[in-house]
């Protein structure tokens, strides 16, 4: 039975196709369990978003979706508060947010929650 790399939930058709679908398309992505209200954990991140931040899977797997790691100097406190409230809401969010890689190289990303 092929093993679908990094997907870290019980067996889920929409990750799975989701996963399928998006990784390696040059999609940089996140997917997140919504069901566990406590930092909403990453269930599965896309190669294209481990080359993009420079975090290997195993350093994003279970962080929070809000991607807290990633937040820099230069990271916005008002789009912090939108994307945690939009979370806790359960809605739809979108905006820019400057987030730092590993490197802590500062990099603008448009944002969808």
């Amino acid at each position: 039975m092929p093993a679908m790399k990094g997907l870290l939930a019980p067996q889920n058709t929409f990750l799975d196709t989701i996963a399928t679908r998006f990784d390696g398309t040059h999609s940089n992505f996140i997917l997140a369990n919504a069901q566990v209200s406590q930092g909403f954990p990453i269930v599965y991140c896309s190669d294209g978003f481990c080359e993009l931040t420079g975090f290997s899977r195993g350093e994003v797997m279970q962080k929070s979706c809000a991607c807290k790691f990633l937040y820099g100097p230069e990271s916005s406190p008002a789009v912090i508060l939108r994307i945690d409230q939009a979370l806790e809401e359960r809605s739809e969010f979108k905006d820019q947010i400057m987030f730092s890689k590993k490197t802590g190289e500062e990099n603008p990303l448009y944002t969808v929650v």
